[in-house]
């Protein structure tokens, strides 16, 4: 993934009850009370675009291919800690077959790292759920 802003990988456990569209149903809920810079929330096939007023774009695509797995395990091997800097249930992770790649367009000024965070909760709020930072 050569996405630099905002880079996220959220593998899920066939036991999870993580799906797009009801990610896309916790956003829309989320962003409901926002007032200023509301995005456009749009799922469109596997990937859920945020556009805000300004044209900043954060994604959220959904894979299940057989390099998710593949990329799983190597990340079992390698890493003791999710992106929260908490240990994880490696096999748990082995098991994954499918995820949630996140990444935004270029943010220098870091204008979009809270809704880059809102959207971590969310996916947080699945169960099993483990979610890798990878800038």
């Amino acid at each position: 993934m050569a996405n630099t802003y905002y880079s996220y990988l959220a593998f899920i456990a066939p036991t999870s009850d993580a799906s797009l569209m009801a990610l896309k149903n916790n956003l829309d809920a989320f962003y409901e009370s926002v007032t200023e810079n509301k995005p456009e929330i749009v799922l469109e096939s596997d990937k859920i675009n945020l556009v805000f007023e300004d044209d900043y774009h954060l994604y959220i695509a959904f894979s299940e291919e057989a390099y998710v797995n593949e990329e799983a395990l190597e990340i079992a091997g390698e890493s003791k800690l999710d992106w929260n800097e908490t240990a994880f249930d490696k096999a748990k992770l082995e098991t994954c077959n499918k995820r949630f790649e996140v990444w935004g367009d270029d943010d220098f000024d870091m204008e979009y790292f809270n809704d880059s965070l809102y959207i971590i909760e969310e996916i947080e709020r699945f169960t099993d759920v483990i979610i890798f930072n990878m800038q």
